[in-house]
């Protein structure tokens, strides 16, 4: 049995999980994994009563790789919380934890966007696609039960797109995608394989990058993912393709017309999901409205506003996803997804979900403003980001007041923002957005696009 390898010297890699956690300015940050973003909807209720028994907060944090985490967590109680996750079944493995970081597109199935995947069955009242959620299932089992993995990163990234390109958006170390010959694409080999190869691909090129990354030899830089290596992994994944031919990348297909409705109230502002601008969000996905799945059924993704998933919140949700028996997928993108709806009708829903704040309207600025931690949370942060932004909203604006945006807005679809407590700009999305920074002086604002950065 191989050795479990620890990550490349230099900086410790400080990424929390349930067992060890980030020594925050308000106390503990623990972060919960999710592979796939898929959860019960009692269990996420139950996450949020964890919050306020053992934060300060009272809130569970979406995370932008679709983890939840809790804050204020007291030094006293910490062994006490890891247990409680684990009686939710959130904690399999007390070695790899911090590692099972897996992304998988959280509308496959639920809009015929994904040739590459199964649609349900129009007499089928089951929406998730099940190719991908036992892809899940078996890369997090598969990655779990092997010790050498155990060394990685609590950054480096697993992915599992439905040929949409909304997760290889998010540039995860190793990934697959379907195409349209029935194979699946693997990066970063650039190669094809068939179904039943792609986890022993993933977690190939998660070994050959752990070897990699031990044999770099730089001044204490650290190696925590693909990207770090000196070459950027050109040589990584020439290796992995070893003398098979490369494919093309796939690139995502049109989507097909079909009506979501803000709030799903009335047509009027409704737009086609194939016409929505193609950088409504990184890779093109969309995450608030609610829309007729190929079968007939009604499916919803709630926006989460700044990530705050309270317990009225989350009782909405565990409520509709009780009602309906199917689980809750959580996004990258600090949104829900309902693959499917109740029979008590979408309006009656995104009634009980505003009522609570969350957020059914693709166009409400909401989905597209996102902050740091900030003040107090984090010792680092220069300002109250969080209670800033809430406040520039509801103002109409997505930048502080008084401060003008560059000139030229970052994308057609209109500017997003992120709003930082100091210049390390964590949570930050990969696509191009308006950073709203906060300096000594006040906030600085710039228009940039760079790589998320989820952990402290």
């Amino acid at each position: 049995m191989p050795a479990t390898r620890s990550a490349p010297p230099g900086r410790a890699d400080r990424c929390p999980g349930a067992l060890v956690l980030h020594e925050a300015a308000d106390g503990g940050l623990a972060r919960i994994r999710l592979p796939g973003g898929f959860v019960d909807g009692e269990v996420l209720f139950a996450l949020t009563v964890l919050a306020g028994s053992f934060g300060e907060h009272g809130a569970v944090e979406l995370t932008s790789r679709g983890n939840v985490q809790l804050r204020g967590v007291p030094a006293g109680r910490r062994a006490e919380l890891a247990e409680r996750v684990a009686e939710l079944g959130l904690l399999p493995s007390a070695t790899h934890e911090r590692v099972r970081n897996i992304v998988a597109a959280p509308f496959a199935g639920l809009t015929g966007q994904d040739p590459g995947l199964e649609e349900p069955r129009p007499e089928d009242p089951r929406p998730e696609d099940p190719r991908l959620q036992e892809l899940v299932r078996a890369l997090d089992q598969a990655l779990c039960a092997d010790p050498e993995l155990a060394g990685l990163s609590g950054r480096f990234l697993f992915g599992l797109d439905d040929a949409t390109g909304d997760i290889a958006a998010l540039a995860p170390d190793a990934w697959a995608a379907p195409t349209a010959r029935g194979r699946w694409w693997i990066g970063p080999a650039g190669v094809e394989v068939e179904r039943a190869a792609v986890v022993p691909e993933l977690l190939g090129a998660a070994r050959a990058f752990l070897r990699t990354a031990a044999d770099v030899v730089g001044a204490g830089h650290p190696v925590w993912r693909v990207r770090d290596l000196p070459d950027g992994g050109r040589e990584l994944a020439a290796a992995l393709r070893a003398g098979r031919p490369q494919a093309p990348r796939p690139t995502p297909g049109p989507a097909p017309a079909r009506t979501v409705r803000p709030g799903g109230t009335s047509p009027g502002g409704a737009w086609p999901v194939g016409a929505r601008p193609a950088d409504a969000w990184p890779g093109g996905a969309w995450h608030g409205g609610v829309w007729q799945r190929p079968d007939g059924f009604h499916a919803a993704a709630v926006h989460v506003p700044l990530g705050q998933l309270t317990r009225p919140r989350a009782d909405v949700l565990a409520a509709e996803a009780a009602a309906t028996g199917e689980a809750l997928r959580v996004t990258p993108w600090r949104s829900v997804v309902l693959p499917r709806l109740s029979g008590a009708g979408p309006d009656r829903f995104t009634v009980a979900a505003g009522r609570v704040g969350l957020v059914t309207d693709p166009g409400s600025p909401w989905t597209r403003v996102t902050t740091c931690a900030g003040r107090p949370g984090c010792a680092s942060a220069l300002a109250d980001v969080r209670s800033d932004a809430a406040r520039a909203v509801d103002a109409g604006r997505l930048i502080p007041l008084g401060a003008a945006a560059p000139p030229g807005p970052p994308t057609a679809a209109g500017p997003r923002a992120h709003w930082s407590g100091c210049a390390r700009r964590c949570g930050q999305p990969a696509s191009r957005h308006l950073a709203v920074v906060a300096g000594p002086a006040g906030y600085l604002v710039h228009d940039t696009g760079t790589e998320p950065k989820e952990c402290p």
